[in-house]
């Protein structure tokens, strides 16, 4: 609606100033709001200048004219027509005498929104029609803008993640103002027990000398304190919570509280607190030196080894965030090599690799062992990590281990060495009563007496009996010093076992011992067929030394994922359980056998044992006293 100064009365209504119409003119000229009047027929015959200005019209254009076809929108055309024909009618109509809100336009076609007030009036006989006019445009604007900008406050009040408390200047006094969000209660809700009655018991002394330190100006709005509030549902949350005494605003008059939700930060900070606690724990029980640093190298986590090791005075809280880049060079003087440290940090640094079991030698003589891993986060670098441990004693044990091993080592060969020169010294002197003896017992040499043959017979007996013992000390020293050489080739498993259990049928039914294979379908096998015959045969042989009469040997052949497997099964007499870990080595007897049941050397299982082992293979033993024993050996079909 224009301010702009009307235009001289006298000259707007065509009269003269004096009169009582002339002042009606003058009025109408200088009315602020618009005055508009039409006849019976809807055509205007008044058109002040008010309404000039607001629809754009002069009053020349305006006069005569439909005054729906100058101001009214297409939509509500007739309806100025069909309120006259009514008023004509019926003396009234309820669009007269009373403001009315409608619709209007510019002659550019601009809407407007007017507040209209009707009234119908006799003039010399006829009936006209004077609406009083007001542009309510920018009005119902700046109506709608408010009510908008109401509607989001109070949406944003309503979803805030903020809560907002105001105390009034008495404490008693609090209302909730926003953070429906987070506690569930309503904007404006009173909150009868003061905001106290919202703290949590154990809280609440913690919030009273909060609130009195924000009343009396000692506490900085920006320093917070958590606290837990009830919540509409009766729970409590955990709220950051901060205070700024606007007493002294008029609006305000009272205490602002802001709190925030932050139940599932502090929980989290407690677990990382309670890890952060944990892992300190752990690593200050460590003997090794531990530090961590971060992306930029500083460091983050240490304990009193690393003090302890590097000679730092400050304690550990002291280092942390401690600047590490130079930190090699303050202590590259504790290394034999004091330049090589600091070069060796960097690079290691640099290279960004995982290095672990460095040896790095101190100048006092000791040995430090180093840990360098980075730590990645996400495709980024992290971070370091660095872990010395001082390794001087281990490097001193496996020293003296070694020179023990090499020591063994020398004895080990020395005996080999013995027992070939013993074996090989007394194997030619044996093989000489062995043959005399054989030639003694020769007929054609003369006729013995009975007392000269048995004498003969013990000699033989027990000179072969030497010889075996040596061909056995020669084989076993050969395979524990890997001299012997092997043959292998593809064996048929099956036809060498069969081979053998009927060369020991014989010697099985002398004794009334049942002797059998089950056989399954094996692959050839590659090996030393001589040294394997020989494995087998002694397990039988053992078998049936130490089985009873009446008793039976199940031998068992099949192919097991790659491996041959042999088992031999008797019902013997059984071998103790504390004998079973020592069946194995030389000349070893287990406690319930005596030489009367078997005269063998004592060397047979452990020859066995290095032949099978040889072969890549394993033997082994179980044993149940009275009940009998299983031997079993497995060796790779493909051999080694």
């Amino acid at each position: 609606m224009s301010s702009s100064p009307p235009p001289d009365a006298s000259r707007t209504s065509g009269r003269g100033p004096g009169g009582a119409s002339g002042r009606a003119d003058a009025i109408v000229a200088a009315a602020l709001d618009c005055i508009i009047t039409v006849d019976e027929s809807g055509a205007v015959v008044e058109f002040n200048p008010a309404a000039q200005r607001t629809f754009g019209w002069s009053r020349e254009e305006a006069l005569g004219r439909s005054l729906e076809s100058l101001i009214v929108p297409d939509e509500l055309r007739g309806a100025l027509g069909e309120r006259i024909a009514e008023f004509l009618a019926t003396g009234g109509g309820p669009a007269l005498n009373r403001r009315l809100e409608l619709p209007a336009r510019r002659k550019d076609g601009t809407p407007l929104t007017v507040e209209l007030v009707g009234v119908a009036i006799q003039n010399e006989g006829r009936h006209e029609f004077t609406g009083f006019v007001r542009d309510i445009t920018e009005l119902r604007r700046t109506q709608e803008d408010l009510r908008r900008s109401q509607e989001r406050y109070r949406a944003i009040v309503r979803h805030s993640s903020r809560l907002l408390v105001l105390c009034g200047a008495q404490s008693g006094t609090c209302t909730f103002l926003a953070g429906e969000a987070v506690l569930g209660y309503l904007p404006d809700t009173p909150l009868p027990e003061g905001f106290l009655g919202l703290v949590h018991p154990d809280d609440r002394g913690a919030a009273e000398a909060f609130l009195s330190e924000v009343r009396n100006g000692t506490r900085a709005h920006t320093d917070s304190v958590d606290l837990r509030l009830r919540t509409a549902t009766g729970d409590y949350l955990v709220c950051e919570t901060l205070g700024e005494d606007l007493t002294h605003v008029e609006a305000v008059q009272g205490v602002i509280l802001r709190a925030s939700d932050v139940t599932a930060d502090r929980a989290r900070r407690r677990e990382l607190t309670d890890a952060m606690a944990r892992m300190h724990t752990l690593i200050d029980s460590l003997g090794a030196a531990v530090l961590l640093e971060d992306e930029d190298r500083r460091l983050l986590v240490l304990n009193n080894a690393s003090r302890e090791l590097f000679g730092l005075e400050p304690p550990v809280e002291d280092l942390v965030g401690f600047d590490c880049s130079n930190a090699a060079d303050t202590v590259k003087d504790m290394f034999t090599d004091p330049e090589a440290f600091p070069r060796g940090v960097d690079a290691l640094v640099a290279g960004g690799a995982p290095i672990l079991g460095e040896e790095l030698a101190l100048a006092d003589g000791r040995t430090l062992e180093r840990d360098y891993v980075p730590i990645r986060s996400g495709g980024r670098a992290a971070g370091h990590l660095w872990v010395y441990r001082d390794v001087s004693v281990r490097m001193e044990a496996q020293q003296k281990l070694a020179e023990q091993n090499s020591s063994l080592a020398q004895l080990a060969a020395l005996k080999t060495e013995f027992v070939a020169t013993v074996s090989h010294e007394l194997r030619t002197p044996l093989t000489s009563v062995v043959s005399f003896t054989e030639l003694l017992e020769d007929p054609e040499l003369g006729p013995l007496n009975e007392d000269q043959a048995t004498f003969l017979e013990v000699i033989g007996r027990n000179a072969n009996k030497l010889l075996h013992l040596i061909e056995d000390l020669l084989l076993m020293a050969k395979l524990e010093a890997h001299t012997l050489s092997m043959t292998p080739g593809l064996i048929d498993s099956t036809r060498m076992v069969d081979d053998l259990v009927t060369e020991f049928a014989p010697q099985a039914r002398a004794k009334n011992v049942a002797l059998r294979l089950d056989a399954g379908d094996v692959p050839p096998l590659r090996g030393d067929v001589i040294r394997l015959q020989q494995v087998v045969s002694n397990l039988i042989g053992n078998a049936i030394a130490y089985t009873p009469e009446g008793g039976s040997i199940v031998l068992t052949s099949t192919a097991d994922e790659g491996f041959w497997q042999l088992t031999v099964a008797d019902t013997g007499v059984g071998i103790p359980f504390t004998d079973l870990a020592g069946i194995f080595d030389a000349f070893y007897r287990a406690s319930n056998a005596t030489s009367s049941t078997h005269s063998g050397t004592g060397l047979g299982l452990a020859i066995s044992r290095l032949i099978v082992q040889q072969h890549g293979g394993s033997i082994t033993a179980q044993s149940e006293p009275g009940v009998g024993t299983v031997m079993t050996v497995r060796l790779p079909i493909g051999g080694v």
